[in-house]
């Protein structure tokens, strides 16, 4: 260590270790967690590299916990994760961490299967989050380890992959095999042991959180999927393209996020193909993975598929269409998905036609800021409208943009329960 680095690192310890600090976490945290952190702090400052703790973490681990910038009495939250799909990433881990470090607090993430990086950051944490981890012996650990350090423990999850029943329901997985069916169903106990594990739930839409509530009972917490500063970045950026646009053509955009939507496509092929055949001056625009159904195979000249390459490049393609469609079979699985597609959509000014299930038909005002389909006659009806009025695209665009950027943002009301940030702050010491 460089004398400049030693005499940094001696200031920053003595300005977080004033009288008044610690004084203020002991009244908020107790004597416990306020000598827990304490250690921590005279770990880092006696240089840990050449130590190993009660946690066995060297010198890489401590050094990047150290510079988190993490103060008595500020709240730091750890989040545990399965990080592998994209989507789940960004709309339940990095937009938590961005609020998080939004309002003044620390916020770390982790693979559940970090084992070291999770332990090590937890050593800090006033309140550990997992995200759509099963339960298994990291679980297991990580709980343990939180219980014994005192930090409330928290699971968040987007999907009723806890109720094999509901999960049961969902008509996409008639498309893998048979095997595969099975273990995803079976793997619901893994996720029901994990959620019954810890103190309290966090649901991203009303329907999962009345279905959690159902099963588990306790504390279950809304915290609905928004709008992010990273989103709105690569939209802004965007914005000029809409001149470009070809006002000679309509195009309808279907975006599938994944390989398993093709039973939710399916339920607006007809509708799909009675507009195309009736209008020739309107495409198909695929965003992702589906299977074409046999109703659209005499159309394949107008139909145009790009797979997921990225948000920048969905966001590229999802601002030059004109009609964005969201058809989703009509069962419980379904009814607690959360309404993104609709959100994105709406920040490009892009009016959708969804189907009303879910919270699709909570935020939606039919006819004012998109349209809802039940049947097939709503579906041919509502793309009618659109294709022929290039005006109300953009009245219903705007407006759906308007209601996004007023409801569905980080500082929007009522979109994170004040109860839960209330219980983050809390320690179970």
């Amino acid at each position: 260590m460089t004398p400049r680095k030693l005499w940094q690192t001696v200031s920053r310890f003595r300005w977080r270790s004033s009288v008044a600090t610690v004084v203020a976490n002991i009244r908020l945290y107790g004597w416990a967690a306020t000598m827990r952190k304490m250690r921590f702090r005279v770990a880092v400052f006696l240089n840990a590299r050449y130590r190993k703790s009660t946690w066995g973490q060297g010198q890489e681990t401590f050094e990047n916990v150290s510079q988190s910038g993490q103060l008595f009495g500020r709240p730091t939250i750890l989040i545990v994760g399965a990080l592998d799909l994209p989507q789940c990433k960004k709309y339940r881990v990095s937009q938590k961490v961005e609020y998080f470090q939004s309002i003044g607090w620390d916020c770390h993430y982790c693979h559940y299967n970090d084992a070291q990086r999770t332990v090590s950051y937890l050593q800090i944490s006033t309140a550990l989050i997992f995200y759509r981890v099963p339960s298994c012996a990291q679980f297991t650990e990580y709980l343990g380890e939180a219980a014994r350090l005192g930090v409330k423990t928290f699971y968040d999850i987007d999907d009723p992959i806890f109720n094999e029943a509901v999960y049961g329901e969902n008509k996409n997985l008639e498309h893998i095999t048979p095997h595969e069916r099975a273990h995803l169903l079976a793997s619901a106990e893994d996720y029901r042991g994990a959620m019954k594990s810890v103190d309290a739930l966090i649901l991203s839409t009303s329907y999962l959180q009345r279905l959690a509530q159902e099963d588990f009972g306790g504390r279950t917490y809304l915290w609905k999927n928004l709008v992010d500063s990273a989103t709105l970045s690569i939209v802004r950026n965007l914005e000029s393209d809409r001149v470009e646009r070809d006002i000679g053509r309509v195009v309808i955009g279907y975006a599938s996020g994944s390989r398993a939507h093709d039973e939710d496509f399916k339920t607006v092929a007809k509708a799909l193909a009675d507009v195309l055949n009736l209008y020739e001056h309107v495409e198909l625009q695929v965003i992702g993975y589906v299977v074409m159904p046999p109703e659209l195979e005499p159309f394949k000249d107008r139909i145009n598929t790009r797979p997921f390459t990225g948000y920048v490049k969905y966001f590229e393609a999802l601002s030059r269409i004109d009609i964005n469609i969201v058809p989703l079979v009509e069962d419980r699985f379904n009814a607690c998905k959360s309404a993104i597609r609709y959100l994105e959509a709406s920040l490009c000014r892009v009016p959708t036609v969804a189907a009303s299930v879910g919270q699709f038909s909570e935020i939606i005002d039919d006819g004012q800021d998109g349209h809802l389909a039940k049947t097939n006659e709503d579906w041919i009806s509502a793309l009618d409208k659109l294709i022929g009025s290039r005006d109300l695209r953009i009245k219903m665009g705007d407006s759906a943009n308007e209601k996004v950027m007023a409801y569905h943002t980080f500082s929007s009301p009522d979109v994170i329960e004040r109860e839960l940030m209330e219980q983050f702050t809390l320690s179970n010491e």
